[in-house]
């Protein structure tokens, strides 16, 4: 692994929130790395930890209840977890941006998207209303919206939901960062605005080299866009590795499982394979292998210790007991 390309870098992160009786371990001990010019998706079911990695990286996890335990963040070679508020601010939306789920509820619902996409230019390229305004425009017209300066006066209830989500892209890539956080960017969207956005997403990154993580449980949205992937099951990565090793050799149980479950054209419309089972409580003491209870392979060493992260091939990372050694 080429380490002079590395942009983000995190580390044994664990986190944890502070509930009423109990404590819920969202993110129990994860590592991942990106390179520059790379688009990581990171899949997994609800609930397994996926936008709570996205806001401990731009240090938006709510404390309290939330609260990071240990780990580090690295962004370009620097710890993020050491920065103070004010040096946070000056990274998201310069050098860190993200795209949250729902457009509509993150754009201010009384300034128009001209004033919301001009007031992020300003406060990191410290230039004229003008010549922020000019930068909104332009912008807009490169994620594909016509007549962005009458686009610009209009609010977030004016415009159709593919829309906002171009605008909430425009303001994310305003100030070309090195690295794009899209959590679900295509959730709330149809099929159609789906894959719109989808290649507009490509196309910006061709045109600006910026790296993307991806944040999704849609598979399909994964093989489109990502050349890497990385699986999240109960806080923790499972199974991380290039697009082909997780869709072509998939090795974890879950991994296996979450491609199993997955719509087929020209397979059985009836029916489809499940996981069975439920997502271990995770308030509660958990020994051994998380997904054991689900797993059709458990056997004792599943019950009593936590595998660790191994590669089992080059550039191809899991964490099962199942594979011990290195190919």
């Amino acid at each position: 692994m080429n380490r002079d390309n590395i942009l983000l870098d995190i580390k044994d992160l664990h986190i944890e929130f502070s509930l009423y009786k109990s404590t819920l371990k969202a993110i129990r001990g994860i590592s991942l790395t990106m390179h520059k010019g790379e688009t990581l998706g990171l899949v997994g079911e609800s609930g397994c930890g996926k936008s709570i990695t996205a806001s401990s990286i731009m240090q938006l996890i709510p404390c309290p209840p939330g609260k990071i335990v240990s780990g580090e963040i690295r962004f370009q070679g620097e710890n993020l977890l050491i920065k103070n508020d004010n040096q946070m601010r000056e990274i998201r939306g310069k050098t860190i941006s993200m795209i949250f789920q729902d457009p509509m509820t993150s754009l201010n619902p009384v300034f128009s998207v001209g004033d919301q996409i001009k007031s992020v230019i300003k406060h990191h390229e410290k230039c004229s209303t003008t010549a922020a305004l000019n930068k909104a425009a332009e912008m807009c017209s490169m994620v594909g919206l016509a007549d962005p300066k009458s686009i610009l006066k209009k609010y977030p209830h004016e415009l159709s939901g593919g829309m906002c989500q171009r605008i909430m892209i425009a303001m994310a890539l305003s100030c070309r960062p090195s690295l794009l956080i899209a959590d679900e960017p295509t959730t709330a969207l149809d099929v159609t605005v789906q894959a719109q956005i989808l290649k507009l997403m490509r196309d910006l990154k061709k045109e600006i080299n910026t790296s993307i993580l991806l944040i999704t449980h849609d598979l399909g949205v994964v093989a489109k866009t990502c050349e890497k992937v990385a699986v999240m099951y109960a806080g923790r990565i499972v199974e991380y590795g290039t697009l082909q090793h997780i869709f072509k050799n998939p090795q974890h149980p879950y991994t296996q499982g979450l491609l199993a479950s997955t719509p087929k054209l020209g397979g059985d419309k009836n029916r489809l394979e499940t996981i069975e089972g439920n997502v271990p409580d995770l308030t509660t003491q958990l020994n051994g292998c998380l997904f054991k209870p689900r797993c059709n392979a458990v056997n004792e060493k599943c019950a009593m210790e936590s595998p660790g992260i191994k590669e089992v091939e080059q550039d191809h990372f899991l964490s099962c007991h199942l594979f011990n050694t290195v190919k």
